[in-house]
């Protein structure tokens, strides 16, 4: 039984009283500017020993109530190397600042215009609070939730991605001094541990880590141009790849953000994109090992928070994929649970011990020994039961199914060969309404799909509806804009009656039975009538 949240709020803020004596002020650097740095300096070779995060190094008390979580890993000092910007790359540009609110980023170039990154470790949370509010005690309580975040995470992701065969970043970690050659960079990100990485973006025909793809693209760009043009697709079982990776990591944070894509080009009009994770800030999350985390998560106010365990619940699975969810919707719709079944059998079979244990030795030795051994130990058991993992995320994806078009011309055939089997076929067509190459295919069971959707978009769009029975899987059309044309014969078995077809009165034509349900609404919703409001799902930046 859930409690009132207002009384829980009571609880929480008994809960967060012991800790009250300090408020927000500090900064993500870890060291304090000097009284004289108006020189550039050579670091060529040079280290730094020093803590992520010392200010998470909490009294018994605040620990109690607010949780261990990584703090050892943030205040215990790690060797680094100092980041040269005079040689790293050969020869590092600051460019200009980017990134969320959290993180400081800094972007930079090098001299053959090659663009990289810098990231901090150390995130700045509690700057997405009203202002009025970020110099309050709640500011600090943000902020010290960053140490629920494992802070060298990322550097594991790498090996474990070459093993699986895809895209992917490669984070150095590195001490960013207070080098004059920053510029008007300098107060931000001077002093700071940050993670140096290669740019996703543009040109990276030199890049196998990206699929030396000459375009490398932002996720509203692939989405514009597969939701514009049905010669544009995704790679559906290398995303998929991509996504069990995520889930074995922990990593709830699969917005639409952290994602770039190579666009592979096909032949002069086709175009295909392959996914290329980033930002795994989230990776390895522990929250709820006390009293304060525990409610917060009781109360559902971020249930995507996952903390990582062994086993994980079908409830947790789907909680912790919500911000992957428009996507996944998306791209996954075409693939069968025989390819989900043989991605995650290959998937399992790649990640062998020796790969997963050498992954984790990209820590810094001293965080290795302080955190590795549980990290370890939970990824394998999860591994182990990636099969039954990708099951129930297939089945909780299956439920509801949306096969959508693009704003050129398609034709859905649907035929209904059982009371519990349904076939889609997807066609590129003309204008005229005429097939001209298969899209994609997919057979849909009673027993996992509740309800298949299909969105024509805009274009001229053919939806045919053929069968002898009428299906358990109920069938809900969008034609959207466009002229379009609805064919639903069930041969006298009413197979009409789970069907209900959406769209205008304008120049649509339907040769449909009387049991057929048609909803005429000339005010459909942006997000159901064209490519351009299909975006407006998505978190675009």
């Amino acid at each position: 039984m859930r409690l009132p949240k207002s009384f829980l709020l009571i609880l929480v803020w008994i809960g967060v009283l012991p800790g009250c004596s300090e408020r927000f002020r500090h900064s993500v650097q870890q060291v304090p500017p000097p009284a004289n740095s108006n020189s550039a300096t050579t670091y060529t070779d040079s280290t730094i020993t020093l803590a992520a995060g010392k200010h998470y190094d909490r009294s018994g008390l605040h620990t109690f109530f607010y949780g261990r979580h990584y703090r050892p890993a943030w205040y215990t000092p790690v060797t680094v190397k100092v980041l040269d910007l005079a040689t790293a790359e050969g020869g590092l540009t600051p460019l200009e600042l980017g990134g969320s609110r959290q993180s400081i980023s800094l972007r930079l170039q090098n001299p053959a215009g090659v663009e990289y990154v810098l990231r901090s470790i150390d995130k700045e949370p509690a700057s997405l609070l009203p202002e009025s509010l970020q110099q309050s005690y709640l500011a600090n309580i943000v902020r010290d939730a960053t140490s629920a975040t494992h802070p060298f995470a990322a550097l594991v992701v790498p090996h474990l991605a070459e093993a699986i065969h895809i895209y992917h970043t490669s984070p150095e970690l590195v001490y960013v001094p207070h080098d004059p050659r920053l510029g008007r960079f300098l107060p931000n990100i001077g002093g700071t541990l940050a993670l140096l990485e290669r740019r996703p973006d543009g040109d990276q025909t030199d890049n196998p880590q990206m699929g030396n793809a000459r375009k490398v693209v932002s996720t509203r760009s692939a989405l514009e141009e597969r939701l514009t043009d049905n010669d544009a697709n995704f790679d559906a079982r290398f995303y998929l790849r991509c996504r069990l990776l995520d889930m074995l990591l922990g990593d709830w944070s699969r917005h639409e953000d952290n994602w770039r894509w190579a666009k592979q080009q096909q032949d002069k009009k086709g175009a295909t994109y392959r996914a290329i994770p980033r930002d795994r800030d989230n990776v390895f999350y522990k929250l709820n090992d006390a009293p304060v985390p525990w409610l917060f998560m009781f109360m559902g106010l971020k249930p995507h928070f996952q903390t990582y365990k062994p086993r994980i619940s079908a409830e947790n699975l789907e909680d912790l994929n919500h911000s992957a969810r428009n996507l996944d919707n998306l791209i996954l719709a075409k693939l069968a649970w025989q390819d989900w079944q043989e991605v995650a059998d290959s998937v399992q079979q790649e990640l062998t011990d020796a790969v997963v244990e050498q992954a984790f030795r990209a820590m810094p030795d001293t965080i290795y020994q302080l955190t590795a051994a549980p990290l370890i130990a939970t990824f394998k058991t999860r591994r182990n039961n990636l099969q039954h993992l990708a099951r129930t995320y297939y089945t909780i994806l299956a439920e509801n199914v949306q096969a959508v078009g693009t704003d050129k011309h398609e034709v859905f055939e649907l035929n209904v060969l059982s009371g519990k089997e349904v076939t889609l076929q997807v066609f590129k067509a003309d204008k005229d309404g005429k097939t001209k190459k298969a899209l994609w295919q997919r057979t849909f069971y009673a027993n996992e799909t509740d309800v298949l959707e299909l969105y024509g978009l805009d274009g001229n769009d053919r939806f045919i509806v053929t069968g002898s029975v009428k299906p358990a899987i109920k069938i809900k059309v969008w034609g959207g804009a466009g002229q379009d044309t609805y064919q639903v014969h069930g041969q006298g078995s009413k197979l009409s009656k789970a069907v209900r077809i959406n769209d205008s009165k304008y120049r649509n034509t339907f040769d449909v039975d009387k049991h057929t349900a048609i909803d005429i609404d000339d005010d459909i919703p942006a997000q159901k009538f064209d490519a351009h409001g299909w975006l407006l799902r998505y978190y675009l930046n």
